[in-house]
């Protein structure tokens, strides 16, 4: 199956979930990751591949959580 991948990124005051071409905001960089973990367990749950990204200060993309 195709992957699910979720983008965790700093945008002004907020985080930022990218998944699906829609933005979900958090308060908390760890709210955000915790949210994108969470979903992409989910989605890993029903046989996707799944993928966490968060964007570090260097604005290189890292891997936090992968199923």
């Amino acid at each position: 199956m195709a992957g699910a991948k979720y983008y965790v990124f700093k945008e002004g005051d907020r985080w930022n979930v990218r998944y699906d071409g829609k933005e979900y905001p958090y308060d908390s960089n760890s709210d955000a990751v915790l949210a994108a973990i969470k979903a992409a367990k989910a989605a890993a749950s029903h046989g996707y591949e799944a993928e966490v990204l968060t964007q570090g200060i260097d604005l290189e993309w890292r891997t936090e959580w992968a199923s």
